[in-house]
């Protein structure tokens, strides 16, 4: 019996295991670790649960530690892949899940994390569309990095040598960009879960959101 072909299209979900003290210690610092473990939790069920809306797009959950699979699926579910995020830097290790998916065959990758509960499937799609024109595009995040990156084939020297986790983040990238000739599309604006005002007010949206049924 033939085999269906792989999506040309996917998506890669970085992700860090669920461990007390090893995940959100930027808002660990305001709430507690106990409590920044539950947002994670939470925070990664709602990334997944939208983004696995998504039609004709390969799936894959790609995580850290590497021993720490079994914890991971228990939290993120049957996603249809799973594979263990490579050594380095954070750039280093974007670069390998994207370069892996462009090896497995697909045309277009997609990279998102956990922090960015407002992704939805219509804004993915618009970031696949974008990528007919260009070569790259980034779904820039309120505190100066980004919530995605796609791109229809590596391109190692936009990770490479950028400053992780600060303001200048995504600007550092542009400007490398340019400088290699990639164009660039940029989405809008999202923020990143970072802090305890981002939390209480996501939650407070969410919660007007269920009551309207």
């Amino acid at each position: 019996m033939p085999t269906a072909p792989r999506p040309k299209r996917a998506l890669v979900v970085l992700a860090r295991a669920p461990e007390l003290g090893r995940v959100k210690t930027r808002l660990a610092r305001e709430i507690g670790e106990a409590a920044a473990l539950e947002a994670y939790r939470e925070l990664g069920t709602a990334v997944l649960g939208a983004v696995g809306r998504l039609g004709d797009c390969d799936l894959t959950v790609a995580f850290t530690p590497g021993d720490m699979e079994g914890r991971v699926r228990a939290w993120l579910g049957l996603a249809p892949r799973y594979e263990p995020q490579l050594e380095g830097d954070l750039g280093a290790r974007m670069l390998a899940a994207i370069a892996g998916r462009f090896a497995a065959g697909a045309a277009k990758v997609l990279l998102i994390g956990t922090d960015c509960p407002d992704l939805d499937p219509e804004l993915l799609e618009t970031a696949f569309a974008r990528l007919d024109r260009a070569d790259a595009v980034f779904g820039p995040a309120a505190d100066g990095g980004y919530y995605l990156v796609g791109m229809k084939r590596p391109i190692p020297e936009l990770f490479e040598g950028i400053r992780w986790s600060s303001p200048a983040t995504l600007s550092a990238t542009l400007a490398r960009a340019a400088a290699a000739g990639v164009s660039v599309a940029v989405l809008d604006e999202r923020r990143d879960i970072d802090t305890a005002a981002d939390w209480r007010a996501w939650r407070a949206v969410r919660s007007q959101e269920s009551a309207r049924g």
